[in-house]
């Protein structure tokens, strides 16, 4: 459901660590999502929305690594949880 291959200037500011020109819609997709539901504003998650759709936002937000953690921190996860059902 990816809309556009740019990501926004407003959405950059959540990478500080990576270089963003490698920064990847498809590839990163996880990672994106992850850090703007931590992180991001009502604003952000409607682009999030606009751009992966809910179906793809719910399943990262029930992936677990092999050692059965989520990435996402628990109050966001609760509140993405009822928005992206």
């Amino acid at each position: 459901m990816i809309n556009k291959k740019e990501i926004p200037h407003h959405i950059k500011r959540f990478f500080w660590d990576v270089d963003k020109k490698k920064l990847d819609l498809n590839l990163h997709k996880k990672s994106i999502i992850e850090r703007i539901i931590n992180y991001g504003t009502l604003d952000d998650w409607k682009w999030l929305s606009l751009t992966y759709g809910k179906l793809t936002i719910s399943d990262i937000l029930k992936f677990k690594d092999k050692f059965n953690r989520r990435n996402i921190k628990p109050k966001a996860e609760r509140l993405a949880s009822i928005l992206f059902k």
